[in-house]
C-alpha cells in the first residue's frame, strides 16, 4: 500500500512549513542578540532583518522557479506532452527538480559539480557546528555526572564527546528516512524546543531590564549601551552581516520540500514561503531584541554569540534553555544531512535525478516528468501556451484556482494509462531495497564523519565565519537569482491574460533578481575578506 504512494506528492502546507523552519531555524539564531547589539537594536539591527528576510523570500522564490523551468526545459516538446502534463498534474506525481540541476542547466556541467560541492560542504559543516553545539549545551549535565579533570575548560574530553556521539547514534536512523515529509513531526518538537529557549531568553532579558533578581542588576558601567539605534562602527556592521544572512539559509532543503508538496500552484507555494519566513522573522526579532537587551547585565556591556553562555551556569532557567537548544539541534541534525547523502547518492547511481529518472526512461511518454510543476509556473510567469495543443484546453490557468479536493475529482474522470504508472511501480519496488541500502550507508558516513571531526574541534567559530560570509550567500542568493535569470530568459513569453502586465511582472522579477545579485556579490567578497582579517589578522585573537 505504501508503494502505490511512492512516487505521490504527499507534502502538505503545514509539513513543508516545519522542514523549511526546521532547516532555517537552528542553533544559530543565538547569534542574533549579537547581531542586534552591533548593529543597532532599536533601528538599523530591525530593518536589516527586515530587508534580509524579504531578500530571503525572493530568493527562494527564484529557486523553485528556477526548478520547475529546470525539468521543463529537457526535451520540451508541448504539443507531443502536454496529455503527459495533465496526467502527471491529475495524478500528483512528485517533482524531481534538484539544486545541482538548476545550476546545471542555467550554467553549464562544471556548475553541477561546484553546486553539488557547495550544497555539501555547507550541510556537512553545519553538522560538524551542531555537533559541537550540541556537545556545549550537554556539558554541565555531562560534568554534573563525570567531573573534568581540574583546569579544563570548555571544549571536548572523553565524557563529553561520548554524550555527544550517544545522541548521534540515537539520530542516525532519521537520516536514513526517504524525504523529508516524513519528518514534519520531527520538525514541529524542534519547533516547540528553540520557541522555548526564546522565550528563556527573552524572560530573563526583561527581568534583566526591571532590575528584577539579585543577578539582574546592571552589571555594565554603560548601562544604556543595552539600547542604540545605529551600529558604534562600519567594522561592527561587517562583522554582524553575516550572522543575519546565516539565519535564511534553508535553501538546500527548498527543491525537496516543493518537490513533495501537494498540488503546487503558485498561490499555494507562496503561502507556504510566505509563512514560513515571516513568522521565522518575528522570531528572530524577539529573540535578538531581547537578547541584546541582556547586554545590559553582563560585565562587559556585551553579548556572545551564543547568548546562553552569558547566564549564569546554575541558572535553573538556564539549564531548561539548553535541553531544549540541544533537542532542537538534535531534531536539525536530518535536516542538514539529507541534502548531501541524496547528492552522493544520485552521483553514486549515475543519475542526476535518482530512481525518479528510471521511472521516466521506463514511461513511455518523452517529457513524464517534466511539467509536474507546471502548476507552480502559471502564476509566476505568463508562459506561452501557444503549442499546447488541444488536449490541454484551459491549460493551467483553470487548475491553478483548484483546490485539491476539486483536482481529485478530475483525477477520477479523465482517462490516463494506468498500466504504464502500475509497470514503473513495480520497477521502482524492485530496486527500493537496495536503493534504501545504498541510502542509509551514505547517511551514517556522512552523519558519523561530521560527528567525528566535532570531537576534536573546541570552536566552530572559525568554520561559522567563512562558510557564513562565503558559501552561505552564494548557495542562497546568487546561485538562486543567477539561475532564475538564465533559465527564465530563455522562455517564451505570449501576450495571455493581461498581455503588457504580463510582460511587466516578468521584468520586474528579473529586476529583482538583478538587484539581489549587485547586492549579495559585493557583500560576500567584503565579508569574507572582513571575515579572514577577524580570524587570521586581528590582535584580538
Amino acid at each position: 500500500m505504501n508503494d502505490g504512494n511512492e512516487n505521490k506528492r504527499q507534502g502538505t502546507i503545514s509539513s513543508a512549513r516545519l522542514n523549511l523552519l526546521s532547516s532555517m531555524v537552528g542553533g544559530g539564531c543565538l547569534s542574533l542578540p549579537l547581531a542586534f547589539h552591533q548593529t543597532g537594536n532599536i533601528f538599523v539591527g530591525p530593518i536589516i532583518l527586515v530587508v534580509t528576510a524579504l531578500f530571503a523570500q525572493q530568493s527562494i522564490l527564484f529557486l523553485i522557479k528556477a526548478g520547475v523551468y529546470s525539468t521543463t526545459s529537457r526535451g520540451n516538446d508541448e504539443a507531443n506532452n502536454a496529455e503527459s502534463r495533465r496526467n502527471d498534474i491529475l495524478g500528483n506525481r512528485k517533482g524531481v527538480a534538484s539544486y545541482e540541476n538548476v545550476a546545471s542547466c542555467a550554467f553549464g556541467p562544471k556548475a553541477r559539480l561546484c553546486a553539488m560541492a557547495l550544497v555539501c560542504i555547507c550541510c556537512y559543516f553545519a553538522a560538524v557546528g551542531y555537533a559541537v553545539l550540541l556537545r556545549d549545551m550537554l556539558e554541565p549535565i555531562v560534568d554534573a555526572i563525570v567531573t573534568p579533570a581540574e583546569g579544563v575548560g570548555g571544549g571536548p574530553t572523553f565524557a563529553r564527546n561520548a554524550a555527544m556521539l550517544l545522541i548521534v547514534l540515537c539520530t542516525s536512523p532519521l537520516t536514513t528516512w526517504r524525504n523529508l515529509t516524513a519528518l514534519k513531526d520531527v520538525g514541529a518538537a524542534s519547533m516547540v524546543a528553540v520557541l522555548t529557549v526564546g522565550l528563556c531568553v527573552a524572560y530573563r532579558s526583561i527581568e534583566c531590564q526591571m532590575g528584577v533578581g539579585e543577578n539582574n542588576s546592571s552589571k555594565s558601567e554603560d548601562v544604556d549601551g543595552s539600547m542604540r539605534a545605529f551600529p558604534p562602527s562600519i567594522k561592527e556592521l561587517l562583522d554582524a552581516l553575516p550572522l543575519f544572512v546565516s539565519s535564511y539559509v534553508c535553501h538546500f532543503n527548498v527543491l525537496p520540500i516543493h518537490n513533495e508538496l501537494k498540488c503546487p500552484s503558485s498561490d499555494r507555494v507562496k503561502h507556504w514561503v510566505r509563512t514560513t519566513i515571516w513568522p521565522a522573522t518575528l522570531f528572530y526579532y524577539v529573540i535578538g531584541l531581547s537578547g541584546s537587551m541582556f547586554a545590559k547585565c553582563t560585565a562587559s556591556g556585551s553579548v556572545q554569540g551564543n547568548i546562553l553562555l552569558d547566564f549564569d551556569e546554575d541558572d535553573p532557567l538556564l539549564l531548561l534553555g539548553r535541553l531544549c537548544l540541544a533537542m532542537t539541534i538534535t531534531l536539525a541534525f536530518p535536516m542538514v544531512v539529507i541534502p548531501p547523502r541524496d547528492i552522493i547518492v544520485r552521483s553514486l547511481r549515475g543519475s542526476s535525478i535518482g530512481m525518479r529518472e528510471h521511472q521516466s526512461a521506463l514511461n513511455t511518454t518523452t517529457n513524464d516528468n517534466a511539467d509536474l510543476n507546471e502548476l507552480t509556473i502559471v502564476d509566476f510567469e505568463p508562459i506561452d501556451m501557444n503549442n499546447t495543443g488541444n488536449t490541454l484546453e484551459e491549460p493551467l490557468l483553470v487548475l491553478e484556482h483548484q483546490s485539491v479536493s476539486t483536482m481529485s475529482m478530475a483525477g477520477e474522470s479523465d482517462e490516463f494509462d494506468e498500466n504504464n504508472l502500475q509497470t514503473s511501480s513495480t520497477q521502482l519496488r524492485e530496486g527500493d531495497a537496495d536503493s534504501k541500502v545504498l541510502r542509509s550507508i551514505v547517511a551514517l558516513l556522512v552523519f558519523w564523519s561530521a560527528a567525528g571531526v566535532a570531537c576534536s574541534v573546541k570552536s566552530i567559530d572559525v568554520v561559522w565565519d567563512l562558510v557564513g560570509s562565503s558559501f552561505s550567500i552564494v548557495l542562497a542568493f546568487l546561485i538562486p537569482c543567477g539561475a532564475y535569470l538564465k533559465l527564465s530568459r530563455r522562455r517564451r513569453f505570449a501576450e495571455v491574460q493581461g498581455g503588457r502586465f504580463g510582460y511587466r511582472k516578468w521584468m520586474v522579477s528579473r529586476s529583482v533578481a538583478w538587484v539581489v545579485i549587485f547586492i549579495f556579490a559585493p557583500l560576500m567578497v567584503i565579508s569574507t575578506l572582513n571575515a579572514c582579517y577577524n580570524r587570521f589578522l586581528s590582535k584580538s585573537n
